[in-house]
């Protein structure tokens, strides 16, 4: 529903949007930078709330994987001869499942392409040993993110994690030891049976520990997880938003008080620390089963089947589905992530766009001005703690929509027809 009001209110499209079969990116041979993805979808544990495309780790499927990943990853070689990647980012599943062939996917990249510095990686606490973060750091990663979730040892039962917090707490000491640029704490806050003081220990002990980032993320049950029927089963009851709001409001206080900048709807930074973030590139590749890409105009989706991906990387690109944007949606896409960052630049809509953002988006940014939603400060425009809580609502019921549409769709059909949302 959310996303169907924004799209009509925003886009002015009537009709859904339709990620179709037939839509074959046209592919921009001049495209002179993106930032790269790399989906790794393996997992030695299904967790209940995770949406996200996975399988149980098997040693020989995770092998011909990887060497997949490195085959796509030279089409893109032969799409984009000239381009730079600005950033890398690893996510999944659980790409510290396969340290050792990150490793050398860090070393095909950097051969193929122009690097920049970012390199991050999303890690489990528990493949945090100190020889898996000596490989990582020798290979160039400067960013790791700890789905560490919570460090109470009995939420972490509730969800599902194989570790208690004495283990949480050790992985990030050993991590910031080894001296990454930044260490990102990835937390849940509004857990099944979390009271308000379990939200504050756990944000305090990340940003006493010396975390360079904290990520705080409300639970978001989607529809096609089993997180709904295994709170259920526990005999709990979701968090409600008055709650929630009260934990959001105390971690946002609480990173104040420790001298935290907030750099997004969720994420807290310590000031000079490169910010680790994977979803707010303006153009992306991605690689691997379920990674999306944006770039050259066009939006579209690998295949979610790990099999199917392995098996269509070897003749072509594992494209399922995808769409030709609009300019107002490719705009608008820009400028969602940019209210997610909390700061619209107008000046870089202008260099993308080659023309003011306020000839198109004259009129929302102007409520958001008179409501008190945004301030404008020289060249951008940023949201105010009160808009920054009404985006938080709008990216938990668009992150909903959407998944549970098109992430939902694709993992029912490896190569989808049309999906529409």
């Amino acid at each position: 529903m959310l996303s169907t009001l924004l799209r009509v209110l925003l886009a002015g499209q009537l009709k859904p949007f339709r990620l179709n079969a037939n839509e074959i990116p046209r592919f921009n041979p001049h495209l002179e930078n993106f930032g790269l993805y790399a989906h790794i979808p393996f997992c030695r544990r299904i967790c209940p709330f995770c949406p996200y495309n996975k399988m149980l780790y098997r040693e020989d499927k995770a092998e011909e994987y990887c060497k997949a990943l490195l085959v796509e990853l030279r089409r893109y070689k032969e799409k984009f001869s000239a381009a730079r990647i600005d950033s890398v980012y690893f996510g999944g599943g659980t790409p510290t499942s396969v340290t050792p062939r990150l490793v050398q996917l860090i070393d095909e990249i950097r051969g193929l392409f122009d690097t920049g510095k970012h390199i991050g990686v999303e890690a489990h606490p528990n493949d945090l040993n100190p020889e898996n973060l000596r490989l990582l750091r020798e290979a160039g990663v400067n960013m790791l993110s700890i789905g560490v979730q919570t460090f109470d040892s009995q939420l972490l039962k509730i969800i599902g994690r194989p570790y208690d917090g004495a283990k949480a707490k050790e992985a990030v000491q050993m991590a910031l030891n080894t001296g990454f640029d930044t260490v990102d704490v990835d937390l849940i806050f509004a857990l099944p049976g979390q009271k308000l003081d379990d939200v504050v220990n756990d944000v305090a002990m990340a940003f006493a520990l010396g975390a360079q980032q904290v990520s705080a993320y409300p639970l978001i049950i989607f529809l096609y997880t089993g997180m709904k029927a295994h709170v259920r089963r526990l005999g709990l009851k979701k968090t409600g938003m008055a709650a929630e709001k009260k934990m959001l409001n105390a971690i946002i206080d609480l990173a104040q008080r420790y001298g935290y900048k907030r750099t997004s709807i969720w994420t807290y930074t310590r000031e000079g620390a490169p910010r680790y973030s994977s979803v707010t590139r303006e153009r992306f590749v991605g690689i691997g089963a379920g990674a999306a890409s944006l770039n050259s105009g066009y939006f579209y989706l690998n295949t979610f089947d790990v099999e199917q991906y392995v098996d269509a990387v070897k003749k072509r690109l594992p494209v399922s589905v995808g769409m030709k944007l609009p300019d107002r949606v490719e705009m608008l896409y820009w400028l969602y992530w940019r209210m997610y960052d909390m700061d619209i630049p107008s000046s870089r809509f202008t260099e993308l766009f080659h023309e003011p953002i306020r000839r198109r988006f004259g009129l929302l940014l102007a409520t958001f001005l008179f409501f008190g939603l945004a301030t404008s400060e020289g060249d951008s425009i940023k949201l105010t703690k009160k808009g920054a809580y009404l985006f938080h609502l709008v990216e938990k019921g668009h992150s909903w929509d959407y998944l549970c549409r098109v992430w939902a769709g694709s993992m029912k059909e490896s190569w989808p027809s049309e999906i529409i949302f």
